[in-house]
């Protein structure tokens, strides 16, 4: 908005290059004349308001159009000789005519057209007449005011469209993440609601029927009916999910949507400069042949520019050479209004309708066509002229350019969200079944262990039967807490239930205690490590002994969990699925797990956690 940014040093470098290059031109210009010279040094410094530009638009245009009309009429009166001094001020003009197009709002753009006009028939009206005096309004309000006006407009609604189409791309992936957050919360309910009776009605039976004192045997055989299947839900959610490929942006070819926009005024462009050049070589240029031939030729020069939107260089490249046998042939088209037309329609459609290195050729085409075909009295004026008309056209390219590749972006968005909503599912179905594996296959494990041994015991040792049936109550009980999401991440207690089990195991946890050195995202990770750690020693390794040990390593937390050669014959086969789930929660939190057979005949396990703020910066 127009006041709300503030002035930079870059705008205040750009207005002291322009004060300088004033007073460097009334230098060269009016050395011999000491009056014309001061005064020109005097005004040098109000081009010091192009700070402003951004920031007070209105103002600065203002400010040197009214210094610059006053300085030519006190030039004329005083000292009427003198040459013109004006180059600098009138590229300032251009510039604050195109920082008003692109920084002011409303209908104070007008005023990028109205007031070099103003300043245009002030100058000329007492000096020219006729054609001269059409010819010199128009090039200063078209090419320092309106133009440059136009392509600041362009600019600025580029960085509109940009705006609007980011905020459209935050509300798609705002609205792509509630979605994802409904399909992982009605995955959750699906599967809650399929596992509550199967999984968690039946952990809380067996907690009820151990302490009600039920036959060893029937929670032994409960507990590995139950094992069996929450081994079948844990597949089921792991199961292989054929997801869709991420879709490939499609390929953005803005200069079709520019191209086609561009037909039709492509053709009117083509008819009213064909048009203006008859009228003009019929009535204010000196044709050397007749008046019809200089119709025909001048169709011939303006009808090219109908395909400029099909094939740009082609097109201008016909237009130049019929131009320059126009001029050559016909009558000078130098100075002439349509010349100065097809100029700046030539230069603008090979910066709007071309690729980059095709624009640059044009921009050639176009500098050589009017320079050497059809010939120019001040080059530099007419290259100035052709580059503002480019630059132009080059804006509306680029502005194409960036929507067309925004749109296709929030495109693709759109069809990925589908497959956004899958994965997140996916990986809703992997975290419950590594929460199922890792609680029910624990607590599972524990109560099917120490449901055997009661068994066994019961007829003999009826005192430790019973003790075995409060442990097989306490691992239900607190299995079914965890499904619920009461976690206690008590590494100690989790040694104590695997010892009931008759795991003997020596621990080293003392780095866990240490206060505030453990961040709850650690302890959390080395619970899960140890239990799956120590629950593959209770069902794979029987008569094993094992060892728990929990140290520090600076920042990071190591957590090493090994056992001996299994003694005993009882042996579950193992699948490995457990400790890939485990290592791949380990890797989300930017750690590193480890396992493999030991010399002695036994296993071991080792995890090396790292801090919170380090895997929270890993995510991102």
């Amino acid at each position: 908005m127009p006041g709300s940014a503030r002035v930079t040093r870059g705008d205040l470098t750009i207005a002291l290059g322009f004060v300088l290059a004033a007073g460097a031109e009334a230098v060269v210009l009016h050395g011999d004349a000491p009056g014309l010279e001061a005064f020109a040094l005097g005004g040098a410094p109000v081009l010091l308001v192009l700070a402003l530009r951004r920031t007070r638009p209105v103002a600065t245009i203002s400010v040197i159009s009214a210094f610059a009309l006053f300085g030519t009429v006190m030039q004329t009166l005083l000292w009427p000789q003198a040459s013109d001094s004006g180059g600098v001020w009138m590229f300032a003009l251009l510039f604050a005519s195109y920082s008003l197009g692109a920084h002011a709002r409303g209908r104070v753009i007008a005023l990028g057209g109205l007031l070099p006009l103003l300043v245009a028939l002030t100058v000329d009206l007492n000096t020219m007449s006729g054609w001269g005096l059409v010819e010199g309004v128009f090039f200063v309000t078209a090419f320092v005011g309106i133009l440059p006006t136009v392509v600041g407009r362009l600019v600025r609604v580029r960085r509109e469209r940009l705006a609007v189409l980011e905020r459209q791309r935050a509300q798609i992936a705002h609205e792509q993440h509630r979605q994802r957050e409904a399909a992982v919360l009605d995955e959750r309910v699906r599967t809650t609601e399929r596992l509550q009776p199967l999984l968690l009605d039946g952990l809380r039976a067996l907690a009820e029927h151990a302490e009600q004192g039920a036959p060893p045997g029937e929670i032994e055989l409960s507990a590995r009916q139950l094992l069996t299947r929450t081994r079948e839900e844990v597949v089921a959610l792991t199961a292989r999910v054929d997801l869709p490929a991420d879709a490939e942006p499609p390929p953005v070819d803005h200069l079709e949507r520019v191209r086609a926009a561009a037909q039709p005024w492509s053709v009117i462009g083509a008819g009213t400069i064909a048009a203006g050049l008859a009228v003009e070589s019929t009535s204010a240029l000196t044709p050397t042949s007749a008046p019809w031939v200089a119709v025909v030729a001048s169709l011939a020069v303006g009808l090219p520019l109908a395909l400029v939107w099909w094939r740009p260089l082609p097109a201008l490249a016909v237009t130049w050479l019929a131009a320059a046998g126009f001029s050559r042939l016909i009558a000078p088209l130098d100075g002439a209004l349509s010349g100065t037309a097809l100029a700046l329609a030539a230069a603008f459609a090979c910066g709007a309708l071309s690729t980059r290195r095709g624009a640059i050729a044009g921009l050639v085409l176009c500098w050589v066509g009017q320079d050497v075909g059809v010939g120019a009295d001040d080059p530099f004026g007419v290259a100035m002229i052709i580059l503002v008309a480019w630059l132009g056209g080059v804006a509306v390219n680029e502005t194409s350019q960036l929507v067309e590749e925004s749109r296709a972006n929030n495109r693709i968005l759109v069809i990925q969200e589908a497959a956004a909503r899958r994965r997140a599912v996916v990986e809703e179905r992997l975290r419950l079944a590594r929460e199922v594996h890792d609680q029910l296959g624990h607590s599972l494990t524990v109560v099917a262990l120490q449901a055997g041994a009661a068994r066994r015991m019961s007829s003999t040792e009826p005192d430790r039967t019973r003790e075995a049936l409060l442990t097989i109550a306490h691992a239900a009980r607190a299995g079914l807490s965890a499904m619920q999401g009461d976690i206690s991440a008590d590494v100690d207690t989790l040694l104590d239930r695997s010892r009931a089990a008759g795991l003997e195991v020596s621990a080293d946890v003392a780095a866990l205690d240490s206060a505030g050195s453990v961040g709850p995202e650690q302890r959390l990770l080395a619970y899960r490590v140890v239990q799956e750690a120590v629950t593959n020693v209770l069902r794979h390794a029987p008569g094993a002994t094992a060892s728990v040990t929990v140290r520090r390593d600076g920042a990071d937390l190591c957590v090493v969990v090994a056992n001996s050669a299994p003694s005993g014959s009882d042996r579950e086969p193992g699948t490995g699925k457990g400790l890939a789930g485990l290592r791949q929660r380990v890797a989300d939190a930017a750690g590193t797990l480890t396992w493999g057979a030991r010399a002695d005949g036994g296993f071991e396990v080792r995890a090396v956690l790292p801090p919170a703020e380090r895997f929270v910066g890993a995510r991102r």
